[in-house]
C-alpha cells in the first residue's frame, strides 16, 4: 500500500473512532459526568442520629418504623422487628439525595409520576415522613415512581415532591419506600423441606381429618393415608403439594396473636425427623387468612429448629395469602372424585 493511501485510510480509521465513542458516550450515560444539585433533605446528613420515626402512608395503608437504641421495629405492628440495614439503606439514600431535573408543577400530572396525592384511595404515591423522639418533623416527601436507568445503565432515579410543593422533580437517588410489610422485615417464618416432613395431619372444624405420610422407600414423595374404598384422586390432587405449602410459611403481615379477631378455620400438624413437631393453627378475619405456629423438638437439630421457629413466631399470628390457606386446607371434597 502506497504510504498517501495508508495515510489516508489511517485518518479514516480514527474519524471513525472518535465518532463511535462519542455515540457509545451519548447513550450510556454511565459515561457522563456525575448528575448533582440541590439536597432534597439539606441537613438530614448530620441529623439521621435523630430520627426517632419513619411514617409510611399509601392511601389507608400505613406503616411506622421505630428505632430502640440500634435497632428498629415496627411500630404500629405491636414492635415486630424490622430489618435494621433496610432502614439504614433508606436514611442513607434519603441523606444523599440530591433534586437534578424539575418536572411538572401541574396537578393534574402528578399521578403520571406517581406523585399525586397520598391519602387517596387508589394512590400509587407514598407520603414519608422522619421524626425525632419528641415527634418533630425532620423531614418529609412525597415519594413517586423509580425511572429506571434514569442516569445511566443501573442507575436509576425516583421521582419526589417536597411536602406543600407544587414543584416535582427527578432525583438522582433509588429510593425503595414500601408500604408492604414484608419489605421491613424477614418474610420467611417457616422452611421445612417436604423431605424431612414425616407425616402431616390436617383437621378442618366439621371434618374427618386427613393424615398424609411420608413413603418409606422415597423421601421426597407423600401419600394419603386411608383411601376410603371406591374413593379416586382428582388429577392433581397430590399430597407432595399439601406437605410443601404447609412446610413453607412468608408473611404479608403481623399482629398479636392473643385477642386477634377470627375464626378457626384448621389445623396443620407437621411431624419431621428427629423428633420435630410444628403446628400450623389457620383463622379467617374477612377475607383475610392468619396462620400461628408452635414448635418443638426433642434434642438436637429438631429442638435447635424448633427453637428457632418459636424465636420468630411465638406470640405472633401471621397473614397469608389465601392461595396459601386454601393449599393447605384441602378437604375430602378437593381431593377425591364424586362417587
Amino acid at each position: 500500500m502506497k504510504p498517501r493511501s495508508f495515510a489516508a485510510l489511517a485518518i479514516i480509521t480514527v474519524v471513525a473512532l472518535v465518532v463511535a465513542i462519542a455515540t457509545y458516550a451519548t447513550q450510556n450515560r454511565w459515561s457522563q459526568a456525575k448528575v448533582s444539585g440541590d439536597p432534597l433533605f439539606p441537613g438530614l446528613a448530620a441529623q439521621a442520629g435523630k430520627v426517632a420515626r419513619i411514617e409510611i402512608r399509601q392511601g389507608d395503608k400505613s406503616l411506622v418504623l421505630a428505632r430502640d437504641k440500634d435497632s428498629w421495629s415496627l411500630a404500629d405492628r405491636s414492635g415486630y422487628p424490622a430489618k435494621t440495614e433496610a432502614v439504614r439503606a433508606l436514611l442513607v439514600k434519603l441523606a444523599g439525595a440530591e433534586l437534578v431535573e424539575t418536572k411538572t408543577q401541574k396537578q393534574g400530572r402528578y399521578a403520571l409520576l406517581e406523585l399525586e396525592d397520598p391519602s387517596g384511595k387508589d394512590a400509587k404515591s407514598r407520603l414519608l415522613r422522619l421524626t425525632d423522639d419528641k415527634g418533630a418533623v425532620i423531614a418529609e416527601a412525597v415519594i413517586g415512581k423509580k425511572r429506571y436507568d434514569a442516569f445511566g445503565a443501573s442507575r436509576s432515579g425516583t421521582y419526589v415532591r417536597k411536602a406543600g410543593d407544587v414543584q416535582t422533580w427527578l432525583s438522582n437517588a433509588d429510593l425503595d419506600v414500601a408500604v408492604s410489610v414484608r419489605d421491613w422485615v424477614q418474610p420467611g417464618i417457616l422452611d421445612i423441606a417436604a423431605s424431612k416432613i414425616r407425616k402431616l395431619t390436617l383437621e378442618i372444624p366439621g371434618e374427618e381429618p386427613l393424615v398424609i405420610e411420608r413413603d418409606a422407600a422415597d423421601v421426597n414423595k407423600h401419600a394419603l393415608v386411608g383411601i376410603p374404598d371406591g374413593k379416586k384422586l382428582k388429577a392433581g390432587a397430590g399430597a407432595d403439594s399439601i406437605v410443601r405449602a404447609a412446610g413453607s410459611i412468608d408473611l404479608e403481615d403481623v399482629r398479636k396473636r392473643d385477642g386477634a379477631p377470627g375464626t378457626d378455620a384448621g389445623v396443620a400438624r407437621l411431624e419431621g425427623d428427629g423428633g420435630l413437631a410444628v403446628t400450623l393453627k389457620l383463622r379467617k378475619d374477612g377475607e383475610a387468612s392468619w396462620v400461628s405456629i408452635e414448635a418443638t423438638g426433642a434434642e438436637g437439630d429438631a429442638k435447635k429448629t424448633a427453637e428457632e421457629i418459636a424465636k420468630k413466631a411465638q406470640g405472633w399470628e401471621f397473614k397469608v395469602p389465601p392461595y396459601k390457606a386454601d393449599s393447605i386446607l384441602k378437604r375430602r371434597a378437593d381431593l377425591f372424585e364424586a362417587s
